[in-house]
């Protein structure tokens, strides 16, 4: 891949990933100034299902494309085409397993995450998940297409997809919210996740497809793991965090993590879209053995990345001082957000560590450190941690845990990095 180009997967990316976490926090500011608490609360219990659906067809898109670049770095094009069926047929595939699986255990999920302790906060969020099941498959698709479509190039069309996605969120959520409620938002995400999928088969058109053979599905699949956890992995720390939150502040605490949790993992996507944005050219680099680029693609991640904490933490006070009023939280729950938002801020450093190291990974094919990276967070540190200081410090102990967690991860990560550096 020519210089030039290294900007044209980054920007686009960094744009795509902010827009998508614009949808959360779109729907926060209509269902908040309608139904306040509960409403809100409902979301984000709701939230790891959606989050999965759509990390799913991520990591299926971000993790069969490493593969596909790696085969074109290669000069293997007759398998990368090969790569390319398999991927759209694992987004249709799973995309209706798992609208099928939701809508039969939503309940039982939901009860178990916390939201069975206010009612109604259950039936909001049960009305939510339902809706969001039987349009499983149109996220799927929509998801892991646009990373494949910035593997192929089309950067800008990905990007443009997402942003006409976005529109028509909007618009619907304008129109729906107001009478139906969560249902009101949950059919505006799955409508417009259908047209971003469709508007993206478009754009695949004159991509060419070969019949794939059975031993290109594995792989695929053991790739897409890593995306697949790194973009999900917050949605399992907020689920933990949920039930940790409700137990020692109620509806208010849950209510005071889910405001903040709009404007941290607006970050969250920012980080990751630089991340994935060089995750093409790297994944390029190594089939063609080209370290020049490689190292020209992290350089030029871990300048962005740098450049998005300090923004970021720059920006703390502003969301102290706007968003609890802007999203119709309550005086309880904004009290909780002022100490909140700024043990928060200590994390961002470490938690764009994470994403950088993490993608850097899977690029490379290293499929072991990436996932043992990424899912150490909830399988470990995050429960540990939430069970720990809580009774230590109260609702500040919730937050704490969280920019804790990230710090316990950059340590491990960073060492397996320069190793890494210097195999090279």
């Amino acid at each position: 891949m020519k210089q030039t180009r290294l900007s044209r997967y980054i920007i686009p990316s960094v744009i795509s990933m902010i827009l998508v976490g614009t949808y959360t926090n779109i729907d926060g500011l209509f269902i908040g100034n309608v139904t306040g608490n509960p409403g809100l609360a409902a979301i984000n219990f709701a939230w790891p299902i959606v989050a999965f659906i759509t990390s799913l067809g991520t990591g299926i898109g971000i993790g069969g494309s490493v593969l596909l670049n790696r085969a074109r770095g290669e000069g293997e094009e007759t398998r990368a085409d090969r790569l390319r069926s398999v991927i759209l047929f694992l987004l249709l595939l799973s995309g209706a397993l798992f609208g099928a699986i939701f809508k039969f255990t939503s309940p039982a999920l939901l009860t178990l995450m916390g939201a069975g302790d206010d009612p109604a906060v259950y039936e909001y969020a049960l009305v939510y998940a339902d809706v969001i099941s039987v349009g499983a498959i149109f996220q799927v698709v929509g998801a892991g297409l646009v990373a494949l479509l910035r593997n192929e190039g089309k950067t800008w069309f990905s990007m443009l997809s997402c942003a006409l996605g976005l529109v028509l969120h909007i618009l619907l959520d304008a129109l729906l919210v107001g009478k139906y409620t969560l249902a009101g938002v949950a059919i505006s995400t799955v409508a417009s996740q259908a047209a971003v999928a469709l508007l993206c088969l478009f754009a695949l058109r004159k991509c060419r497809f070969a019949k794939p053979t059975a031993k290109d599905f594995l792989p695929v699949l053991c790739e897409s793991s890593a995306p697949l956890g790194i973009n999900f992995v917050p949605s399992v720390v907020l689920l933990f965090t949920n039930f940790f939150a409700m137990s020692v502040g109620g509806t208010a605490a849950v209510t005071a993590y889910t405001v903040m949790s709009y404007a941290v993992y607006t970050f969250d996507y920012a980080f990751q879209g630089v991340c994935d944005g060089v995750q093409p050219v790297i994944s390029y680099a190594v089939g063609a053995n080209d370290k020049k680029e490689e190292r020209r693609a992290l350089t030029a991640a871990c300048k962005v990345l740098g450049i998005s904490v300090l923004l970021s933490v720059a920006s703390t006070p502003l969301l102290m001082a706007f968003l609890p009023d802007f999203f119709g939280a309550d005086s309880e729950a904004a009290t909780m957000m002022q100490s909140g938002f700024i043990i928060y801020a200590a994390s961002y450093p470490f938690k764009a560590a994470v994403k950088y190291f993490g993608s850097y990974f899977y690029a490379k094919g290293r499929a072991l450190y990436a996932n043992l990276l990424i899912y150490a967070d909830p399988l470990l540190f995050t429960p540990l941690l939430l069970v720990a200081l809580p009774p230590f410090f109260g609702i500040d102990g919730i937050w704490l845990s969280l920019t804790l967690a990230q710090l316990a991860l950059t340590l491990p990560g960073t060492v397996l990095f320069i190793r890494e550096l210097k195999k090279a």
